[in-house]
Order: structure tokens, then C-alpha cells, then sequence
């Protein structure tokens, strides 16, 4: 009958034991998760860069083509690419490919930020994922003690 407060203490321990080597675990895996969705999201800011920087390298030798295309039929016909109404349509065409300029950037940043939102919201599941963890270790801990005392009451009362 004494080794039951025994038994129940090792029972404590190695559940204590075990519970830690879980959460352990589980840390080292969350750690692992954050650092490669970190290095993935590192890797698609990276290429979402390059594609804008490469479409806008585009949209700028278009434009460059465009301009010198129309100067040039201006200058078949005699007239100046300097005059009002000609003047007026590269002007315009710089605002056309700036207002492309700014869409393109503006779908990166919003391309980037739901990259860092998936990420943060994995984080954040990580996190609860932890903390569930933890309240389960406390609550084993307390319904262990509470095994335990049981036993060493009726261990005494006998």
C-alpha cells in the first residue's frame, strides 16, 4: 500500500518529463517553421523585386522606342518634336507609363504584404500551438499532484 505514493510520484515525473520533451520539440519545430517561412518570404520579396524591376526595364525601353518612333515620323514630315501639339502626345505617353510605373508598383507592395500576412498569421498559430501545449503541461502537472495527494491520503488513512 506505501508504494502507491510512490509509483504515482514517478509517474509525476516522467510525465513532467515527457510533457517537456513535447514542448521541446515542439519549440524547436516552430523555430524551424518561423525561420523557413522567414527565408521563403526573404526569397519572394527577392523575386517580386526582380519581376518589377524587370517589367518596368521593359516599360521603359518601350517607352524610349515609342518616343523616338514619333520623333522620327515627325521628322519625316519636316515637323519639330518641340512644337506644342507634339510636345503634348510624349507628354503624354511619359504619363501613360508612369500611371503603369505606379500600378505595377502598387501590386508588388500589396503582392509583398500578403506574403508578410501569411507569414504572421502562421507565427501566430505557432504561438497558440505553443501555448496550448503549455497549458496541457500545467494541467497534467496539477491533475498529477492531485492523483498524488489522493494516493498519500488514502495511503495514510489506511
Amino acid at each position: 500500500m506505501e508504494a502507491a505514493p510512490i509509483i504515482a510520484a514517478v509517474s509525476l515525473v516522467s510525465s513532467a518529463f515527457y510533457t517537456k520533451k513535447s514542448i521541446d520539440n515542439q519549440k524547436k519545430q516552430a523555430k524551424a517553421a518561423k525561420a523557413a517561412a522567414q527565408k521563403e518570404y526573404d526569397l519572394n520579396v527577392a523575386q517580386t523585386k526582380l519581376a518589377l524591376e524587370q517589367q518596368q526595364r521593359k516599360n521603359r525601353n518601350l517607352l524610349a522606342q515609342q518616343q523616338s518612333a514619333y520623333k522620327a515620323r515627325l521628322g519625316a514630315g519636316g515637323m519639330s518634336s518641340q512644337s506644342g501639339s507634339a510636345q503634348a502626345v510624349l507628354d503624354n505617353m511619359q504619363r501613360e507609363h508612369d500611371i503603369e510605373d505606379k500600378y505595377l508598383v502598387e501590386q508588388a507592395n500589396i503582392s509583398l504584404e500578403s506574403l508578410l500576412n501569411g507569414i504572421n498569421k502562421n507565427n501566430t498559430l505557432n504561438l497558440l500551438k505553443m501555448q496550448e501545449l503549455r497549458n496541457k503541461q500545467t494541467a497534467n502537472a496539477f491533475d498529477t499532484l492531485t492523483s498524488l495527494g489522493t494516493q498519500a491520503g488514502r495511503t495514510m488513512i489506511k
